[in-house]
């Protein structure tokens, strides 16, 4: 079970700090950014996860296929922003008011909505991944923030970039095992007959 959630909160991760390098090149202090991720991509999920299970209890095989669907469209689409570079995606936002500080955490939390729908298909304990989720947003966005801010902006941008690519990657790798995973069973003995 370990090594599911392990699975599930990496992509997040990178996606967080490909984000988080991008704040701290724009000159952000660390803290602010990480409490206020790590509330957002706590709470996000939530959503996603009773969608899931209501869906779930009577389409099973269906809802865990449609999550797997999600998370290869979150990757796809994290690596075509990882390309442009997540520079451009940050430039938008700010925390100088209520108001900007609450579009930033919408902003930067829409993965992470989209990935709570695999994730209550899946069936994890929603209280261990809500606490890994939350605990590795605050150490990525503190960790890319810091690095962000001292490394050269090159060099951060290229870190950036590759870790949104790896995100894109890790979520369309994911929701490709979610899909073979459910799926398996059921065409195996299909194809054996044949």
């Amino acid at each position: 079970m370990v090594v599911r959630i392990i699975v599930f909160v990496l992509p997040l991760a990178l996606d967080t700090l490909a984000i988080a390098i991008a704040l701290g090149l724009r000159g952000f202090r660390p803290w602010r950014p990480a409490l206020l991720f790590s509330t957002f991509e706590g709470l996000m999920p939530v959503f996603g996860i009773a969608l899931a299970r209501v869906v779930s209890r009577r389409f099973e095989t269906a809802a865990v296929v449609a999550g797997g669907i999600v998370l290869i469209a979150i990757g796809i689409r994290a690596m075509r922003e990882a390309r442009r570079g997540e520079v451009e995606e940050v430039e938008h936002i700010s925390f100088r008011s209520w108001r900007a500080t609450l579009a930033a955490g919408l902003a930067i939390s829409t993965d992470e909505l989209a990935a709570g729908f695999p994730l209550g298909a899946s069936r994890l304990p929603v209280g261990m991944v809500l606490m890994t989720i939350v605990g590795q947003t605050l150490l990525v966005t503190l960790l890319g923030v810091a690095v962000g801010n001292r490394v050269r902006a090159s060099m951060a941008q290229g870190v950036s970039r590759y870790a949104g690519m790896g995100a894109g990657v890790a979520f369309t790798l994911v929701g490709l095992w979610l899909i073979a995973e459910r799926l398996a069973p059921q065409v195996l003995p299909f194809l054996s007959r044949g």
